[in-house]
Parts: C-alpha cells; structure tokens; sequence
C-alpha cells in the first residue's frame, strides 16, 4: 500500500472531519467521552491549520483520502511535539497506514527533539500502532471526563544525527 501525506487546506476541513467522525465514533459509543474527536467539527481543525505552531496533514493510502493527522510543536518547549490526532477510516484501520503516516510526519519536522501524545489506556490496537512508530509508555495515567476515560502517554526522544 502507497501512503502519502500531503498538508491539508482550509478546504480539505469538512472531508476531514467526516473520516474524523467515522474513525472515532466506536470510542465515542464506548465512552461517551464529552471531549472525543467524534463530536469536532470542522472550525477546530481549521483552528489548527491557522496556528503556526500547528501542522495538519490528510492521509493517502493508494491515491485515496483515508484520514489525517495533526500536531503541534509546544509553545514553552522548543523541539518537543505532541501528536494531537490521527485518525482513519475504520475500513482501513490496522493495516499500517496510521504508523507510517506518524513518521512522515516525523520527517517533516528538522528540530524535533521529543515526540508526545496520548490515547485511551485500554486501546491496545492504538498502542501497537505507536510502538509500531517508536513511541515508549511514560507510565504516566490520567482520567479524563470524570473518569470515564483514562489517558495513557507515550514519547519518543529523537536521537540527534552524529555528524
């Protein structure tokens, strides 16, 4: 499967929001999570794209819009990054498009020193995914929306190249 990544337009925000609503809709049924991505709308990521600290990029797989991914470099932490979202089609979830769009978009960033981000603890395929990528649990936990989700945090320290 050929994946790319491309960075998404103000125009690109409804189809992205739509493939964000399908991709989170089963966590949402299960948590009913008051700050799940299934109940964004477009203005957030569009909110993103006009932040600088921001990239928002859409996801190919064979030629074909099948999610997105959005992260930020942190404002007090030069070169430290949070993965703030990623997301594909349910049809297409599992089958490596998520990881490998995480390094490309690694790729993109020079300065990078450390990569964040964070998932529902009990979603076992999402931590595949991010180990997959390179990503180490903290340890850290956090409950979320009055404990009906606890956050699990991963990172990655990105080694600098010797010269």
């Amino acid at each position: 499967m050929d994946i790319k990544i491309i960075p998404a337009t103000a125009n690109d925000a409804e189809a992205l929001t739509d493939i964000q609503r399908k991709a989170f809709k089963r966590l949402y049924d299960i948590y009913h999570d008051e700050g799940s991505p299934f109940l964004r709308g477009s203005d957030e990521i569009i909110q993103w794209m006009e932040h600088p600290n921001w990239r928002t990029y859409k996801i190919f797989a064979d030629d074909a819009l099948c999610g997105g991914v959005s992260f930020c470099e942190l404002d007090e932490k030069p070169g430290e990054y949070y993965l703030a979202r990623i997301y594909i089609l349910p049809e297409l979830q599992g089958k490596g498009i998520a990881s490998t769009a995480i390094l490309m978009c690694e790729s993109t960033v020079e300065n990078a020193k450390r990569w964040r981000l964070d998932f529902p603890a009990e979603q076992i395929a999402n931590r595949r995914c991010y180990e997959k990528a390179g990503y180490k649990d903290t340890g850290e936990r956090r409950e979320q929306s009055g404990g009906a989700i606890t956050l699990a945090y991963m990172e990655k320290a990105i080694l600098p190249l010797k010269k």
